[in-house]
């Protein structure tokens, strides 16, 4: 059985990790190389995505991001950030464009990290997520006031159960003094009458043999 707990809760926190490693937004340093509209399906039709195409500083790695609308993180201005990455993309000598984006790179399912904001920064640019910390932090201490208050819940749960096995336990059938003192007395008035009884037949024999 703790086994099966101890498996329950890594199964948890691993999908727990994997939605806030998908959901928190993270920060890429690239250099914009081309923008494009990207006719997709969909169960209605099909519609436009627009997708920022960008190279990483110093090397000739690639990535692709979708910039779509998202209502997670209040974004609603997915053309005029598609008019920026254009802008950034005509400038000369590469500009250092930091792009703020969530979600993954999954080739199989043509899934693409989704585009939040962008803006210049400097070559040597190295970003503190400090957005991703407040919200881990905040997790942890609700974690913890969660499992103290579990705790606390559990040790009144097992307290009522005690309470409540003590109490049946002093609710069986037993005899009452009240019986006792009763069956008492019942003893003893038979064996009153069984004196009164005896002390009879023996006057009688008494009798009997004086008149002999």
């Amino acid at each position: 059985m703790k086994k099966l707990k101890i498996i329950l809760i890594g199964c948890c926190l691993i999908v727990m990790g994997l939605a806030l490693h998908y959901v928190l937004p993270q920060v890429s340093v690239v250099e914009v190389v081309g923008v494009e509209v990207k006719l997709t399906d969909v169960e209605v039709g099909t519609r436009d995505v627009y997708m920022i195409q960008t190279r990483l500083i110093g090397g000739d790695k690639v990535r692709v991001f979708r910039n779509e609308d998202a209502w997670l993180y209040l974004k609603l201005n997915s053309a005029n950030l598609q008019t920026e990455a254009a802008v950034f993309a005509r400038e000369e000598n590469g500009t250092a464009v930091a792009i703020r984006h969530y979600g993954w790179r999954l080739p199989l399912l043509s899934m693409f990290p989704n585009a939040t904001s962008a803006w210049p920064v400097e070559p040597g640019y190295r970003h503190i997520p400090i957005f991703n910390i407040v919200i881990l932090v905040l997790l942890l201490v609700l974690a913890f006031i969660a499992r103290r208050a579990l705790k606390r819940a559990s040790g009144k749960f097992m307290e009522l159960r005690a309470r409540h096995t003590s109490a049946s336990g002093n609710n069986t059938p037993s005899s009452s003094p009240s019986s006792s003192s009763k069956s008492s007395s019942a003893s003893d008035a038979g064996d009153d009458e069984w004196l009164k009884r005896d002390q009879q037949t023996s006057s009688r024999s008494d009798k009997s043999e004086r008149d002999d």
